[in-house]
């Protein structure tokens, strides 16, 4: 008896690959509350509804709460954002230690992979009335130094996993000295931590809220500090007890020595950020938080793409080299999966795969890709040269 089978093909339509590229992390210094949140408990919430909801509250956690608005007054009701607050006995360098199962990592594990910016901030106060003890070093609470050391190893191992981040660690108990500081666009590499100084009130905190609202909200190529987005929510900056406006010159002293700060801008109404340094060189291809962004969401798209093709059957020749046209077909996977999903939103530039047929793939066993994106560039510095003219001349 004949018959007619029909099976639906899929994948054809080479639709875009959803990484999430805005969900960020926070874990910063809180209590348990009565009845309602523990802490070290990790949570994912989208509101301040839902904040409430977790047993958060101003009366217990008013730390906690101000920059919880903070995220939501920048980043709008319905961004992701996992949150764990910890107690008053860990320190910012111990959030970020990859061995403490109760630090950042616990948070990371629990949002699988999903978060792509961490923030770290601690209560240096409560700290302090908890029994514990702050130093300040080379300008800021020695345990944020220690903390960004610590976060290179945390980071490289997620990296590793293929689950990359870029994590902002609060710059708190600022000196107020910013020739203190530390120079961290010399003689260091650690590309994938940042720090933050200011805050929106006098104090020894800074605007870590503020900061992972800002990055939640914007595309991956985009610079926190780009004017044309629009003033931050903010109606206050302080670099530690001075407003902001009164520091003269302190905004390009810190920012120069690779902090992300706080800015004004003569004539232009409202606060920035100064820019998005990572805490390495200038020359580093990564020196950017954008940048970073950019080759993380990229990293992830390979990795998805091209773990379709563990141990599946490859086309030789009869020396044992790849066969040039699966090598074309491969590459071209690739490109595609990259170009509708970043190309086409302005994310980059450009991409390029080249998978050489010439590799001996039967005595190896192993496959090398080499992939290059063209990244975006970025108007920082504009010069203008002005002056009058005479048509007649």
């Amino acid at each position: 008896m004949g018959s007619v089978n029909i099976t639906l093909a899929n994948g054809q339509l080479g639709a875009a690959l959803q990484t999430n590229d805005g969900i960020t992390g926070l874990v910063l210094t809180g209590v348990s509350e009565s009845g309602g949140y523990t802490a070290g408990s990790p949570i994912l919430v989208t509101s301040m509804s839902d904040v409430a909801v977790a047993g958060i509250t101003n009366t217990n956690n008013p730390f906690a709460i101000k920059q919880l608005q903070e995220f939501y007054n920048q980043a709008g009701t319905g961004s992701q954002l996992y949150l764990m607050l910890v107690p008053t006995t860990m320190t910012v360098a111990q959030m970020a230690d990859n061995s403490n199962p109760n630090g950042a990592k616990k948070l990371l594990e629990f949002a699988g992979g999903k978060i792509k910016v961490l923030g770290l901030l601690s209560d240096d106060d409560a700290i302090t009335a908890g029994g514990g003890s702050i130093t300040v070093t080379n300008g800021l609470n020695a345990d944020v130094y220690t903390a960004a050391s610590n976060m290179r190893i945390m980071a490289q191992a997620y990296f590793l996993a293929e689950k990359p981040f870029r994590c902002v660690i609060g710059g708190t108990s600022y000196s107020g000295t910013p020739a203190s500081l530390t120079d961290e666009t010399a003689g260091t590499s650690n590309n994938r931590c940042a720090i933050l100084i200011g805050d929106t009130v006098s104090g020894k905190a800074a605007s870590m809220g503020l900061l992972l609202g800002v990055i939640s909200s914007i595309p991956v190529q985009r610079k926190i500090s780009r004017v044309r987005t629009g003033p931050l929510t903010n109606t206050a900056a302080y670099l530690h007890t001075t407003p902001l406006e009164s520091a003269t010159g302190d905004a390009a002293i810190i920012s120069g020595k690779g902090f992300i700060t706080f800015i004004t801008y003569p004539n232009v109404s409202g606060y920035f950020f100064s820019g998005d340094p990572m805490l390495t060189a200038t020359t580093d291809d990564y020196s950017m938080l954008a940048r970073g962004r950019v080759m993380d969401k990229a990293h992830i798209l390979a990795y998805t793409t091209f773990v379709q093709e563990v141990d599946d059957e490859v086309p030789v020749n009869d020396d044992g080299t790849l066969d040039a046209g699966f090598c074309k077909w491969l590459s071209q996977q690739i490109v595609n999966q990259v170009n509708t999903t970043m190309t086409a939103n302005k994310e980059i530039s450009a991409i390029n795969c080249f998978i050489d047929p010439a590799q001996n793939i039967l005595s190896t066993n192993e496959l090398h890709v080499v992939l290059k994106i063209t990244p975006v560039g970025y108007a920082t510095d504009i010069e203008i040269t002005l002056g009058f003219e005479n048509p007649s001349l």
